[in-house]
């Protein structure tokens, strides 16, 4: 089965405009469902993403067909569901956040050892997010904590073979 990076390249290949409109529909979450484009029930009104992406409206429209039109992409994209990220907010909530920078995203244990260090610090964890290697070009695990992080932890996470950089907010 093809990827989700390779079934947009196949279908978005000659149609760059659009391919970037896909691309930002999948950045944000987004959900394509009956010619419209929404975040989770909310309309967004097809100009804004073309003043995002720098296309005409038109590309928004012709990639929101196209979308539609295959079976494959239109059930992905139908089923997208925005969340939350509390990565930016976390310091004004008095939480903590971790940005972990692997060396290859694609590599397994990057969560583990991770998860590891901070349950031997009692580091309780509100949320983690990982950047999609196939769609970001440096892809970054976020996690969030319920309270400020220690900076005594950065050594010892920076011992795993498979972490390039760690940023403690």
């Amino acid at each position: 089965m093809a990827s989700l990076s390779e079934m947009i390249e196949q279908k978005f290949s000659k149609f760059h405009s659009q391919k970037l409109v896909v691309l930002k529909i999948l950045e944000y979450g987004l959900r394509v469902e009956g010619g419209r484009v929404l975040c989770n029930d909310v309309e967004i009104e097809l100009r804004s993403i073309a003043r995002e992406c720098k296309v005409d409206a038109r590309a928004v429209k012709a990639a929101i067909n196209n979308i539609e039109q295959d079976k494959k992409l239109s059930n992905i994209f139908k089923n997208m569901k925005s969340t939350i990220h509390l990565g930016r907010v976390a310091p004004f909530l008095g939480m903590g956040e971790i940005v972990i920078e692997p060396y290859d995203a694609r590599d397994y244990g990057i969560i583990y050892q991770t998860v590891e260090v901070l349950w031997k610090h009692k580091v309780s964890i509100r949320q983690a997010i990982g950047d999609d290697p196939e769609f970001v070009e440096d892809p970054k695990l976020y996690i969030i904590t319920d309270s400020p992080i220690p900076a005594s932890i950065i050594p010892e996470l920076k011992k795993s073979s498979k972490i390039k950089g760690v940023t403690i907010y």
